[in-house]
């Protein structure tokens, strides 16, 4: 029946945001601890998050041919396809930054992840993850209020991320590429952060027909 195979679904995406969340959590202690064991971990279990990812899309087109759902079933299985692709993107940046660390010789400086708060930016996405993840779980959009929040702070991180990054970069030239790195990383995570909302508007668009526009009136859709 349509009602159990949406079920299994809603239960199979919220097992693989676990593990990207725990993919999160590996790819900031491999930054932070420039643990590389860590580091090889993540990037063995990305095969892992493809076949879920495979597996729920898969079962997400044929409720689609075989059971043409209508109404709130069909924004559930719409909402799937955008929910499993951002939470693919996620997984992506946990590997960039393992595979980047495990190919590189040495730390960064620590003085530096501080003052680009790293360690902020990460709890912050992970905050992120987890009200995402309790709002498909317990059928919950009140949780989604804290995503775009938290995406805020992490917009004011990121231009202080580059005013330190930009110092340090003056002050040792011949830091230049670790330093544009980081950069990088800090980029990355805001996408991430970007990814979030998206899950969030679309955890909002199955459970209450509409889209969020943060800031401004919602448009219903129904």
């Amino acid at each position: 029946m349509l009602s159990a195979e949406l079920q299994l679904v809603k239960k199979d995406i919220f097992h693989l945001c676990v593990l990207v969340q725990a993919q999160m959590h590996k790819a900031k202690e491999t930054l932070l601890k420039f643990d590389k064991d860590l580091g090889y971990d993540v990037v063995m279990n990305e095969q892992k998050i493809e076949k879920w990812n495979h597996r729920i899309k898969q079962d997400c087109e044929s409720m689609l041919s075989l059971f043409r759902p209508s109404a709130a079933d069909l924004r559930f299985v719409l909402a799937s396809f955008k929910i499993i692709h951002c939470l693919g993107r996620c997984a992506d940046f946990a590997s960039w930054v393992s595979l980047y660390i495990s190919e590189t010789e040495s730390s960064f400086d620590k003085a530096l992840l501080n003052s680009c708060n790293m360690v902020q930016m990460f709890e912050e996405i992970d905050a992120m993850m987890y009200a995402v993840h309790q709002a498909i779980d317990k059928d919950d959009s009140s949780f989604l209020k804290a995503v775009f929040e938290k995406d805020e702070m992490i917009g004011r991180y990121r231009l202080m991320a580059m005013d330190a990054i930009g110092k340090y970069i003056q002050s040792n030239p011949e830091q230049s590429q670790r330093g544009l790195y980081l950069f990088s990383v800090v980029m990355k995570l805001e996408r991430v952060g970007d990814q979030l909302k998206s899950m969030a508007n679309e955890v909002i668009f199955y459970h209450e027909a509409t889209i969020h526009n943060h800031g401004k009136s919602n448009t219903s859709i129904s």
